[in-house]
């Protein structure tokens, strides 16, 4: 779905193009018949109405390329959602794996030896968190000397755990580096965007403020007045602009602020138009300890 931001801009730019081109042969001749009178031996009177539908197809262009550019944002943006699922299905494995893991030690180790393993706290749910967890859970287990099992008769070789929590680690690690590289991408679309956009507001000003100033030429205030573009507002005419405070409601940019009037308080709304990052928090699943499971799993003898 199309962004407001580029919307609005859109349908009013194209209220200002269908204005231009809709009345460029009448006002033509309504300039010609009042300029012409004061034509000089040699001279001919220019094309007036070329020269207004030029103004209007400019100004189509730089919507075109925005409404473009915002396509081809929300397309990238679009992609985001497999990369972040894989990093949470990630995460969510290795969470389990870790769980799994405490939940059997807790009953062969005392607390200190826990602490000594890394393991004191359940692993959070966080997979930014979860991975520097497990990494310092790996360094613990991959010690010379591990902490003796406070449960005589228990011994453990943790070899082969450490080497599954590696591989669901480093399947971790990748999914991170997926969603980094389309956060990137994302950036890249978002910033063209955001340079249509102010190439399309500059547009805008000076082609309605030209076809504003040719209709009251002709004599047609009416006209003018609805392309007349705003001075408090990008990409807007005056007619559609309520009065107010230089910055007061106007369009900004995601993650920008508009301008305000010395003095005055900033309170803008900020508005998105695609998801963002949502931080991939998993949701707690409730398990009870598996004790049995995970002395199976974790090679205990």
């Amino acid at each position: 779905m199309p962004s407001r931001l580029v919307l609005d801009r859109q349908k009013r730019a194209s209220a200002v193009i269908a204005a231009g081109e809709t009345h460029a042969d009448p006002i033509a001749a309504e300039v010609g018949a009042l300029l012409s009178p004061y034509l000089r031996k040699g001279e001919q009177m220019p094309d007036v109405s070329l020269l207004a539908q030029l103004v209007a197809r400019a100004l189509a262009d730089a919507r075109d390329r925005m409404v473009t550019a915002d396509e081809a944002h929300l397309v990238e943006l679009s992609d985001d959602t497999t990369p972040r699922e894989g990093r949470d299905e990630a995460a969510h494995e290795l969470h389990d794996e870790l769980s799994d893991l405490r939940d059997w030690l807790t009953g062969i180790y005392d607390a200190a030896a826990l602490e000594r393993l890394g393991l004191a706290q359940p692993p959070p749910r966080d997979p930014a968190q979860l991975e520097r967890f497990t990494r310092e859970v790996v360094r613990a287990l991959s010690a010379k000397e591990l902490p003796e099992p406070s449960r005589k008769g228990v011994r453990w070789d943790p070899d082969e755990t450490v080497l599954r929590i590696e591989r669901l680690h480093d399947a971790l690690l990748s999914h991170f580096m997926d969603v980094a590289r389309e956060a990137r991408e994302a950036e890249v679309t978002r910033l063209a965007r955001h340079a249509a956009i102010s190439t399309c507001d500059e547009r805008f000003s000076r082609a309605a403020a030209f076809l504003a100033g040719l209709f009251r030429l002709a004599g047609h205030a009416d006209l003018a007045h609805r392309v007349r573009p705003s001075t408090r507002r990008h990409g807007q005419v005056e007619a559609d602009a309520p009065p107010g405070e230089l910055g007061k409601g106007a369009d900004v940019e995601p993650g920008r602020t508009a301008d305000v009037a010395p003095g005055k308080a900033a309170d803008v709304a900020l508005r998105n138009t695609g998801p963002g990052e949502r931080g991939g928090a998993l949701a707690a699943d409730g398990a009870p300890a598996r004790s049995l499971r995970a002395q199976h799993r974790h090679g205990a003898t």
